[in-house]
Formats: C-alpha cells, sequence, structure tokens
C-alpha cells in the first residue's frame, strides 16, 4: 500500500462515520454524521484521497454498525496510526483504551495514569480534545470528577449517546440524539 489515506465510510444506526487509513491503521476517525457524504468530506479535509477496498473496508464496516447498533463490537483494539502525536499526546490517547466500555474515568484518574500531577488535568483535556481517532480512541469516556460530561469535539449530546449506548450512563427519555444526528 502506497503513503496514501484511504477512505472508508459506512451509514450506521447513529448514523454516518468513517476512517481515513495509512499502512499502520487508523489515521483520523470521524464521530457519526448526517450523510456519509458528510463523514467523507471531514476524512478528505484530513488528506484521505481514495476508497479503501478488500478486507479492512469489511471489517471496519463491521466494527462500526456493530458499535452503533449496541452490539457491543469493540473498536478499542483495532490499530492506529499516532505517528504525528506529541509523546504526551501518544500517552493519554493510548491510556484511553484502557478505560472499559461501560465504564468512565475522570481527568484526574487520566493524568495519574499517564503519570503526570494533579495540575495536568487540564493538559490532558486538551490531549483528549486533540484526539484524532474519536470512538477507536474514546476519550468520550473520560468526565470530570463529579461525573458531569464537559468537553468533546462532537457536543455533550454525542457524549452522552456514546456513553448510553456504551451502558455507562442510563439512556435517556428525550429524542435529543436522534435530533442531532439525523436533523
Amino acid at each position: 500500500m502506497s503513503s496514501e489515506l484511504t477512505v472508508v465510510v459506512t451509514e450506521t444506526a447513529m448514523g454516518a462515520a468513517g476512517v481515513s487509513l495509512s499502512a499502520k491503521g487508523i489515521r483520523r476517525a470521524t464521530l457519526f454524521h448526517q450523510t456519509v457524504e458528510a463523514a467523507r468530506n471531514e476524512l478528505k479535509a484530513f488528506g484521505a484521497t481514495c476508497p479503501e477496498e478488500g478486507s479492512r473496508r469489511e471489517e471496519i464496516e463491521s466494527l462500526l454498525v456493530g458499535y452503533a447498533s449496541g452490539q457491543g463490537a469493540s473498536l478499542d483494539d483495532y490499530p492506529v496510526d499516532l505517528e504525528r502525536a506529541t509523546g504526551f499526546q501518544h500517552d493519554v490517547w493510548m491510556h484511553l483504551r484502557a478505560i472499559p466500555r461501560g465504564e468512565t474515568r475522570s481527568y484526574g484518574w487520566m493524568t495519574t495514569a499517564v503519570g503526570k500531577p494533579p495540575s495536568a488535568a487540564r493538559a490532558v483535556g486538551a490531549a483528549c480534545g486533540a484526539n484524532p481517532v474519536p470512538l477507536w480512541l474514546p476519550c468520550h469516556r473520560v468526565v470530570a470528577a463529579d461525573g458531569s460530561l464537559h468537553g468533546f469535539g462532537g457536543g455533550l449530546a454525542m457524549k452522552r449517546a456514546l456513553l448510553e449506548l456504551e451502558g455507562a450512563l442510563p439512556r435517556a427519555l428525550s429524542a435529543e440524539f436522534d435530533e442531532l444526528v439525523r436533523g
């Protein structure tokens, strides 16, 4: 495979989502969008150039569809390409995978996990916010010390929906997420 980034985008129960792939793994991932075209355009804006063909495409589509349907598909083990990350970002992002599906951890827990003092919680939050591979490196599982939801690139409604899907929060009685994703 050449050095170009390829694209896999698929429709799921939560909306369209996708990834751009290097030879090493996922370089960039989207959250859920209203359309396949919106997800594809996000990935193209970060350098993805052509559709992925073959077994990686099928595997990623299956994982995304299974995840979004609540079937418990684990995205946490698929290879990611973090060669552009700083050392600190890499540490934070890889520790996100230590948070089991259906659970959350605080920013304070993350600072301890990466060997930093409590005063580094904002830096951890910034690293989570710069995560280029959401869902696959589950930054949505990081919450405030009191359990409240803070900071998420896809918005707090999306963060809540992901945590509800994974069983970390009880399902909301509203259709807030459907309205957010489906418009």
